[in-house]
């Protein structure tokens, strides 16, 4: 498994983002997207963490759904990075 994070800017209205996020996500499956999870980081800002299913479809496809997706959301890109899964722990 391999995991993007994301950071992301946006209006301060995390009702709004979260909506847009939830909308977003049935794209982000069709692409390779196991799983999605967001924070809250600061008054306008948040960090998405993605696992997608293989590292063939997250390089493949990271760099559209986060354009896509900061479209849908109305959100702005402001760093990220990718990388293998290292332990998953429940």
């Amino acid at each position: 498994m391999f995991v993007s994070f994301t950071d992301w800017e946006f209006d301060g209205n995390i009702d709004n983002a979260v909506e847009g996020i939830k909308g977003f996500w049935p794209e982000m499956q069709k692409y390779g997207a196991v799983n999605t999870r967001c924070t809250v980081t600061g008054e306008n800002t948040l960090r998405t963490m993605t696992l997608w299913s293989s590292k063939e479809l997250l390089e493949e496809n990271v760099d559209k759904v986060r354009a896509a997706a900061g479209s849908a959301a109305g959100m702005t890109v402001t760093s990220g990075m990718t990388g293998p899964l290292a332990v998953e722990l429940d």
